[in-house]
């Protein structure tokens, strides 16, 4: 069954699911995503792959599947990542509740609903299943119940299972077949804190201590993307006066302390460096500026670059980008880190294996114990 499967992503970004799920051996057949530069980025590591640089709401379940030359959705197995930012704790209620983006989970169901595709991974921030988007996952539960499809979820770390970098995030899968038992991926890695007999998190410093040093502004000669912003030389003073490996602004002097900060305690991830020898940081679209966040390097005075962000979300150094500073930033914190999304597919294919083999060994014990949900 698996080798006739191919991948419809929706709202499919640069490409980091898609990349997980090529390395774990599943074809990418058809993207989707409105940002152009992101489409463009999908093409040029996906050429085989059909991409809609559009807007999902004009595009039919029918178009996607012939796209991907899919007789029918059970041939498919559908992955999205729908943009997630209006269920983000980092933003007030109000702008939460009022953001267009979470009208967007909407097609994610409709497109379910026309392919019908034997499987789907769905990540997005924790916040649509435990925070203000709790009521609009239980619909979204209820409506993938009422179309068929078992569902498992949960909001996982990804440093748990490789991935240089602290970031939470729920994964979703579901499939219409009953006979497959869906499983989450085995962890990999755990906190170094904590008694355990996995390895430790991978850190900064596995990920990105090998690349050569630059200044602030300045570009690797043998690397486009090993490039980091430009600082005002105030910022510049700011970092030269936070501490190395973890520091931030309050080892700052007075005369550097902005006026926001001076009598607030919180934030102090802003302008602070990362630790060597621990994950990152949440990556996020500005993590090329130590003004979003705690994306100053941890020894260098300089945000990291473009390729530090793109190794801590675990690209190999061979995936193109295409787009400016920015826009590039904007797609490795946007997009779901590859290796996460390579333990899902992998989970998803031993389920879908385990069944073929099963199915092999005893061809009636489906009809003589069928699955069911209650009894797991």
């Amino acid at each position: 069954m698996t080798g006739k499967l191919g991948i419809i992503d929706l709202f499919s970004g640069c490409g980091g699911s898609a990349l997980g799920f090529q390395q774990a051996g599943f074809p990418i057949k058809v993207a989707v995503d409105i940002d152009n530069n992101a489409s463009e980025s999908f093409k040029i590591n996906f050429p085989n792959c059909k991409v809609f640089s559009s807007d999902i709401s004009y595009i039919s379940g029918k178009e996607l599947l012939d796209a991907g030359g899919f007789r029918n959705g059970n041939e498919a197995i559908l992955i999205a990542c729908p943009p997630c930012q209006g269920f983000s704790s980092a933003r007030r209620n109000s702008q939460r509740l009022s953001d267009p983006r979470n009208k967007l989970i909407y097609e994610f169901l409709r497109v379910v609903e026309e392919i019908r595709p034997l499987a789907f991974v769905l990540e997005n921030v924790p916040g649509l299943a435990t925070g203000i988007g709790k009521p609009l996952f239980i619909q979204i539960l209820q409506k993938l119940s009422e179309l068929g499809y078992q569902t498992i979820y949960d909001v996982v770390n990804t440093a748990d299972y490789g991935v240089p970098q602290r970031r939470k995030r729920l994964v979703l899968l579901g499939t219409n077949n009953a006979k497959i038992r869906l499983t989450f991926p085995c962890k990999t890695n755990a906190d170094p804190g904590t008694a355990s007999d996995l390895p430790p998190w991978k850190s900064v410093r596995e990920a990105i201590a090998d690349l050569p040093k630059i200044n602030a502004g300045e570009k690797s000669p043998t690397d486009p993307i090993h490039c980091s912003a430009s600082l005002a030389d105030i910022n510049l003073q700011r970092l030269r006066f936070t501490p190395w490996d973890g520091g931030d602004r309050t080892s700052w002097p007075e005369d550097l302390v902005l006026e926001c900060h001076k009598n607030a305690d919180g934030h102090k991830d802003v302008y602070g460096r990362m630790r060597w020898d621990y994950p990152s940081p949440t990556m996020t679209g500005g993590c090329g500026m130590i003004s979003k966040g705690r994306f100053g390097h941890p020894e260098q005075n300089r945000a990291i670059s473009l390729r530090e962000a793109a190794r801590l979300q675990t690209f190999p150094d061979e995936f193109k980008f295409i787009g400016n500073f920015g826009e590039i930033a904007r797609q490795i914190g946007n997009a779901v880190p590859p290796l996460l999304a390579k333990r899902a597919a992998e989970s998803l294919q031993y389920s879908i294996d385990e069944l073929e083999v099963s199915e092999k060994m005893h061809p009636n014990f489906y009809q003589e114990y069928p699955y069911s949900q209650e009894n797991v």
